[in-house]
C-alpha cells in the first residue's frame, strides 16, 4: 500500500509520509546548541534511534550525529507509522535524556525536523554518501571510520562491495542540504 499524508503545520516545513518510502531527515538542536557535546549524548541518541526505529518498523540506510544536528536515511514501513511519530518519541527520550545529563529539566533541545522523501535513485545514493561521511564535511574527523556516531562503519562492514561503490562514488558537492548548523 503505498498511502500518501500530506499535512501542513504554521511554523514548520511540510512533512509528506509515504509508506515505503525512504527519506532524508535532518534534525537540529534548539538555537543550534552544541547538546549533544559528549559521547555519551551521541551514544544514547544513536541506541534511541535504533530502538525507536525498529518498534515502529523503520528501516534505517545511514545516520550522522554530531554536536548539534542529526542526519538519517531511513526507509519508511508499509504500515501507517508515519514519520511524525519516529520523530516524536526520538526528540521526546532524547530530550529528556540529556536535560538529565545536563542538570536543566525542562530546558527545550529539539528545535525541528526537515524531510525529504527520496524518489530519485541518483538522489537517496547522493544523500548516503552525504550522511555517511558527514562527520569528515564538519570537520569532526578526518575520516569517517574514526567517528564512532555515524553509519560508515557499519556501512562498509554489511553493504555489497558493489554498491558501496556506487554509493561513494556519487558526488554530493551541488547537494543542497538543510546543513548549516
Amino acid at each position: 500500500m503505498n498511502e500518501t499524508v500530506y499535512k501542513e503545520y504554521p511554523h514548520a516545513p511540510p512533512h509528506l509520509f509515504r509508506a515505503g518510502a525512504s527519506y532524508m531527515i535532518t534534525g537540529s538542536v534548539h538555537r543550534n546548541q552544541n547538546l549533544l557535546d559528549r559521547p555519551e549524548k551521541r551514544a544514547h541518541f544513536c541506541r534511541t534511534l535504533f530502538e525507536r526505529a525498529s518498534l515502529l518498523g523503520w528501516r534505517l540506510e545511514a545516520w550522522s550525529v554530531l554536536p548539534n544536528h542529526y542526519h538519517v536515511i531511513a526507509r519508511a514501513p508499509d504500515h501507517s507509522n508515519s514519520l511524525a511519530d519516529l520523530i516524536r518519541s526520538l526528540h521526546s527520550i532524547t530530550g529528556r535524556f540529556i536535560n538529565a545529563f545536563d542538570g536543566t529539566p525542562g530546558r527545550r533541545v529539539w528545535s525541528n525536523y526537515w524531510d525529504t522523501c527520496l524518489t530519485y535513485e541518483r538522489a537517496y545514493l547522493a544523500r548516503l554518501h552525504y550522511v555517511h561521511t558527514n562527520p569528515v564535511r564538519h570537520g569532526l574527523v578526518s575520516r569517517p571510520e574514526d567517528y564512532p556516531f555515524c553509519s560508515y562503519q557499519w556501512f562498509m562492514e554489511s553493504a555489497d562491495p558493489r554498491f558501496r561503490e556506487i554509493v561513494l562514488a556519487c558526488p554530493i558537492d551541488k547537494l543542497a542540504i538543510i546543513d548549516d548548523f
